[in-house]
């Protein structure tokens, strides 16, 4: 079974996560992008749902070119989440290298649209 990490700071979307996703995939939770870093450490999930916005405006963005640019995590693919794209539009204001993702989901986020989102990504073939 598939292991998704989903990485946000609001309860109600990592449980909405779980109960969609659960029944398909492990899924593993944390609330920051500091507990993301530690749960990497111990094992690497096969995804990463990755909040945006967390404790600071750009701790998911950060993350996300961190866990890009790192060796032991530039596999991983990651998909955003967020729910702000009505008052600042991420995807035209940051530059495509600053903002490394595989794909983009807006909260909030119908139970479709994430289960389908997450079995393309994890379906796509590895690029070589």
């Amino acid at each position: 079974m598939k292991t998704i990490l989903v990485v946000d700071d609001d309860p109600d979307c990592r449980e909405f996560a779980q109960v969609v996703l659960s029944p398909r995939y492990e899924v593993r939770m944390v609330a920051s992008a500091d507990q993301c870093r530690a749960e990497l450490k111990a094992r690497k999930p096969d995804l990463i749902l990755l909040d945006v916005m967390m404790s600071q405006l750009s701790d998911g963005l950060e993350l996300a070119k961190e866990l890009k640019e790192a060796q032991a995590t530039s596999a991983i693919p990651v998909i955003m989440l967020t729910n702000v794209t009505e008052v600042y539009d991420y995807r035209s204001q940051v530059d495509a290298a600053y903002f490394p993702h595989d794909r983009w989901l807006d909260k909030p986020v119908k139970a479709a649209d994430l289960l389908k989102a997450v079995a393309d990504v994890l379906d796509r073939p590895p690029v070589s």
